[in-house]
């Protein structure tokens, strides 16, 4: 339970964060670093278990349906990461609050929370679906973070996305291949499958998979540059993406399938060869900067770059060394970033050039600095040193021929010369080679200074006493090599052998450096390349962009023709073909007789005729008319064939659409553009070859065999499963919830993009009148007419066209509400169920909308979007709820009240009535109402309408009509004429 303590505890974290940044701004950060604090004392006991040779584990079923297991474990890895993001966490939330501006950081301390809950649970997962959801989240919340920083952190959060979404695609397709060969999402159980030994293929594959995965993460050759790109992002950010979370997720990944990979060849040059090499090409890319933050950036991919190759040598020695490396480059790394952004707030400036000597007037920082990168750099008595030294060790043992590991050695040498030389130009250039005199500095605050200092502080009584991550680090080589035993002692001093001998020698080299760093630094402060990372993905997407628009720009168009040509031609191709084959080859089974009756030829005739007057129809209205007698005739055709459920949505849907249909006829002309004759035969044509091609595969499919088991199933077991009689509904609400809640959703982002577009354009662009009428104003403008007015009498003409309208819904809206309710309430038993009962209501809404004088929106103007966000939440809190009382996503709950049968599935089906309910108002608002974009004006002006109206109903003067409704507004132009917009 420790384990899921600690999750609920960063969850907390989360939640946490908009309260604290609302009633505390910045200083937020000190309640949410007691929280971390508090989380690591929840992981504490399990990771004392750990310690003690155990393996902690916590699971409990997460979609049983599909064997799948909310499960966490803790072992060597998972602890050394843990701690890692929750204390290197609470230091940079400690050090935010001095850090950070005045004023509420939501977005910072919000999504930094979700970050390091992602972190967290990546490092304990121990199912495949868990690891793969928390690897994605880390992505996503590195990219929120770094594109809040405004302006110049946009195109860089893009390219981070980018380079990691094509790790996330590798690791997707690793993580299905994966659980389909080993066939189970336990991380521990794929670790140990004999599939790594057996199969050498699948093995290499999966490594290669894993592999650009953790290089896009850890910033390796060639996915390195977003990292730099990243320092768009704050201090506080860059601290804990580059030490604590982000590239510690990659580095994580490779640790986490050492046990699968460590013995194939691929996975061990592959990582060996390009971690040395982006070690070393990061290092000169790092000594080149004056940016004291890029410089930073870039020693980390360097860093990064020496941890993956130590890794890849595969042996208990590399792996204990790469382990202790990960502690002192978190520590190290995370304090000296946060001390550039204490340089930068004293100065204002992190440009090496334009510094002044600070170690004069900032003495602590100075010495902060010093003992980070001396740590960095591996010089004694640093944790770095021991690391270094141990790495030198592993080098020699890599595998291969025995050159190849002095070769790796040699690389590891020249690396750390490289990195010695770049943190000698952190602290001379940052604090003693500044000549500038015409800024005031001082030293920071110790609110400020002591959460960056204390992570570098640290490193020093760690590397004398070495020997208490003598345990830690010897469980991370168990977890990751568990077939091998070995025994890890760490020791600041190993008498003198060829490691310290390389080590002096780089100190050395070091030295001579810093005393030739005047010469040097015009040697080397210059751009090696001409181009960058960012460079080349900007390049890339263009050129990208460009193919994509050649590609486009063969089925772009307005008329649908071109879109859809293409794919009825290869459907009816492959159809065609398809039967064919099957005839000429086995041939069909035979066919149920006394599937065709009389009344089907008579239908068939009516659907022809519609088709030919809808082809032949130069008028939309009558295309209308045709189109709609073809769906009624297939309403027809449905209910004959004894399907009542699909046969009344069907009407239904065939009624709406043709009212929407209606609606968008209004803002179009009202006679087709007659295409050219050429035009006319190929689309007659490809509408036969379709026609034809469908025919064909509805012939050789139906009647052709037995019900399916899938079917059997259905007729025989729902009744006892569900309770319900009603199969179409069971199926729908129940069986196969999960495809009618993506549907749902689905269908709510419909609504809501109907609303997003139509809302954002401006009646005369949808107005064929309006777009002619120079002289045309919106209605809201202009006051109504006084009686007697030309423009009244229209409105009064219009109003006495609805009245009979206005009087008959008076008695069909609660008729149809009434059914509404018995139709959503039988569903389960009898035909009705939501879709149905919401199609009902929806006639409502329309009813309501036909009898006005004018168009106007039915309902208050949020109804439509709180009904579909309704709607969608319901679906998801009937699954939640399933989940937590059945241990299955969507799993219904049966009981009974009052002597029936009641089950959760309703309350499922009440959020697609909800959703169905405010698409059509949606559509109907938007697509009719269009001229009350601003309701409150208009409703402001029929508020002031005084005027007498003569017709069915009487008023007086100054009163409205009865009903509620007033006659529809005109638009007047210039010489005062009536352009009377009404429904009569």
């Amino acid at each position: 339970m420790n384990l899921l303590w600690t999750l609920l505890i960063l969850v907390g974290a989360v939640a946490a964060a908009p309260a604290c940044t609302r009633w505390l701004g910045r200083d937020a950060g000190y309640p949410l670093a007691g929280i971390y604090l508090l989380a690591t004392a929840a992981f504490f006991p399990a990771a004392m278990d750990v310690m003690a040779g155990e393996t902690v584990t916590y699971s409990v079923p997460w979609v049983p349906a599909l064997d799948l297991n909310f499960a966490l474990q803790a072992d060597g890895i998972g602890v050394v990461f843990t701690f890692i993001a929750l204390i290197i966490g609470a230091v940079v939330f400690a050090y935010s609050a001095r850090y950070l501006h005045d004023g509420r950081h939501l977005s910072f301390y919000l999504v930094m929370c979700a970050f390091t809950l992602s972190m967290v649970g990546l490092v304990l997962a121990d199912d495949m679906i868990l690891l793969f959801l928390s690897w994605e989240l880390t992505s996503l919340a590195s990219f929120l973070l770094i594109a809040r920083s405004g302006y110049g952190g946009e195109l860089a959060s893009l390219r981070t996305l980018i380079i990691t979404f094509i790790g996330g695609l590798t690791m997707l397709a690793a993580t299905v291949s994966i659980i389909a060969r080993t066939g189970t999402t336990s991380v521990t159980e794929v670790l140990a499958d004999p599939v790594w030994t057996t199969d050498p293929a699948f093995t290499t594959t999966m490594a290669i998979l894993v592999l650009v995965a953790g290089f896009t993460k850890s910033a390796q050759f060639p996915f390195h540059s977003w990292l730099p790109d990243a320092m768009a992002a704050a201090t506080p950010v860059s601290a804990y993406l580059h030490a604590a979370a982000v590239v510690k997720a990659g580095i994580f990944l490779l640790m986490r399938f050492s046990p699968a990979f460590h013995e194939t060849p691929v996975w061990n040059y592959t990582l060996i060869i390009t971690g040395l090499f982006t070690g070393a090409m990061a290092a000169w890319f790092a000594a080149q900067k004056t940016d004291l933050k890029k410089l930073m950036a870039y020693s980390t991919v360097s860093q990064l770059g020496l941890i993956v190759a130590t890794i890849g040598i595969g042996t208990e020695e590399a792996l204990a060394a790469a382990t202790l490396h990960i502690i002192a480059h978190a520590l190290f790394k995370s304090g000296l970033f946060m001390m550039v952004g204490v340089i930068d707030h004293a100065a204002h400036t992190r440009d090496m050039r334009r510094l002044p000597a600070l170690y004069k007037k900032m003495p602590w920082s100075f010495a902060a600095v010093v003992l980070g990168c001396a740590s960095m750099a591996g010089i004694p008595p640093m944790l770095g040193f021991v690391s270094k030294e141990s790495i030198f060790t592993a080098m020699r043992e890599a595998p291969g021929p025995e050159w190849f590991g002095w070769a790796a050695l040699a690389g590891a040498v020249g690396g750390a010369v490289l990195t010695f030389a770049y943190c000698a130009k952190i602290v001379f250039g940052g604090f003693v080679d500044g000549t500038r005199t015409d800024i005031e500095v001082h030293e920071a605050a110790p609110s400020l200074l002591l959460p960056a200092a204390l992570p570098i502080v640290v490193g020093l009584p760690l590397a004398i006493f070495v020997g208490v991550l003598d345990t830690p680090v010897g469980q991370a080589v168990r977890a990751a090599l568990p077939e091998v035993e070995h025994e890890v002692h760490l020791a600041f001093w190993h008498g003198l052998n060829l490691e310290l001998a390389l080590s002096a020698l780089v100190i050395a080299v070091g030295m001579l450096i810093i005393l030739n760093r005047a010469g040097l630094r015009r040697w080397v402060e210059h751009e090696t390349l001409s181009v960058d990372g960012a460079w080349m993905m900007t390049r890339m997407v263009r050129h990208l962009t460009t193919f994509g628009r050649v590609l486009v720009g063969t089925v772009r168009a307005d008329n649908p023709t071109r879109h859809v040509a293409a794919q009825f031609t290869v459907l009816s191709v492959v159809i065609v073909g398809g039967v064919l084959s099957i005839l000429a080859t086995s041939g069909l089974a035979p066919q149920t007789p006394g599937l065709g009756r009389p009344i089907d030829a008579l239908l068939l005739l009516v659907i022809v005729g519609g088709v030919i007057g809808l082809t032949r129809a130069d008028s939309r209205l009558a295309a209308t008319v045709s189109l709609s007698a073809v769906g009624i005739t297939v309403t027809v055709q449905i209910f004959a064939l004894g399907a009542p459920d699909v046969g009344l949505t069907q009407l239904l849907v065939e009624a709406l659409t043709v009212l929407m249909i209606m609606l968008v006829l209004q803002k179009l002309p009202l006679r087709f553009v007659r295409a050219p004759r050429w035009g006319q035969r190929a689309a007659a044509g490809l509408a036969v070859l379709a026609g034809l091609a469908a025919g064909l595969v509805t012939w050789a499919l139906t009647g052709r065999r037995e019900l399916s088991a899938v079917a059997d199933y259905y007729l025989e077991e729902t009744y006892e499963e569900t309770g319900g009689k009603n199969i179409v509904n069971t199926i729908l609400v129940e069986f196969r919830a999960l495809d009618t809640l993506g549907e749902l959703t689905v269908l709510g982002m419909a609504g809501i993009a109907i609303i997003a577009v139509l809302s954002t354009v401006r009646d005369r662009e949808l107005d064929p009148d309006a777009e002619h009428d120079h002289n045309y104003v919106p209605a809201p403008d202009i006051p109504l007419r006084p009686a007697g007015s030309t423009a009244h009498r229209a409105m009064t003409e219009s109003w006495g066209n609805a009245v009979p309208l206005q009087m008959l819904i008076r008695v069909t809206a609660p008729l149809l509400a009434v059914i509404s309710a018995i139709l959503f309430l039988r569903g389960h038993s009898s035909p009705g169920g939501g879709f149905i009962a919401a199609l009902v209501g929806s006639s409502v809404v329309a009813l309501i909308y036909l009898s006005a004088a004018r168009d106007h929106q039915v309902g208050p103007p949020r109804a439509p979007v709180t009904l579909i966000a309704a709607g969608v939440l319901l679906a998801l809190a009937t699954g939640i709820w399933g989940l937590l009382a059945k241990g299955s996503f969507l799993e219904p709950i049966h009981g009974e009240f009052a002597g029936q049968a009641i089950s959760s599935a309703m309350v499922f089906d009440l959020g697609v009535y909800c959703a169905v309910l405010g698409l059509v108002m949606a559509a109907f608002n938007l697509l009719g109402a269009t001229e009350d974009a601003e309701e409150g004006t208009r409703e402001r002006a029929d508020e002031s309408f005084e005027g007498e109206v003569h017709g069915p109903l009487e008023t007086v003067r100054g009163e409205r009509p009865t009903g509620g409704l007033t006659p529809r507004s005109t638009h007047l132009t210039s010489d005062t004429q009536p352009t009377t917009r009404s429904r009569s």
